[in-house]
């Protein structure tokens, strides 16, 4: 059974400058204490990733995971799995919405981890990755803008 999460926050940074970091994924291992390695697998004609594979420790699991994003709208990216070894699902998106000279960041997970733990374990483990993937970016913006 997947563990849905969601979250929001508001950034001092313009929706570019936040995208171009969430865009940067070989840098998510300088910011991400669970990403140990990224690697891009294929780009767009814009230089955007389409398809990179991760290696991740979640503290329940050392997982190996692909991800195919699609870039629908200039303040959106979302991202759906595409092979993982032991996750059956790891679906998410950003949605930026600029306020002023501030960002909304939103950005909800979806996830399953096919291994036989405890409802709660599964749960800490998204919600340890949505967490990341919130104040990890928050911290890494406000260090380059």
């Amino acid at each position: 059974m997947s563990e849905k999460a969601s979250d929001s926050t508001v950034m001092h940074a313009t929706p570019e400058q936040i995208m171009a970091v969430i865009l940067d994924l070989e840098a998510y291992p300088e910011w991400s204490q669970e990403i140990k390695r990224v690697e891009v697998l294929s780009r767009d004609d814009e230089g955007r990733p389409i398809e990179a594979h991760f290696e991740a420790d979640v503290r329940v699991a050392q997982i190996d995971y692909t991800l195919r994003y699609d870039h629908g709208t200039p303040d959106a990216v979302t991202w759906t799995l595409s092979q993982g070894d032991v996750l059956n699902q790891m679906d998410g998106a950003y949605v930026l919405h600029a306020q002023g000279d501030d960002t909304l960041v939103e950005y909800t997970l979806e996830a399953d981890i096919a291994m036989p733990l405890p409802g709660f374990m599964k749960k800490r483990a998204t919600k340890t990755i949505l967490d990341t993937g919130l104040n990890g970016l928050r911290k890494r913006v406000q260090s380059l803008y």
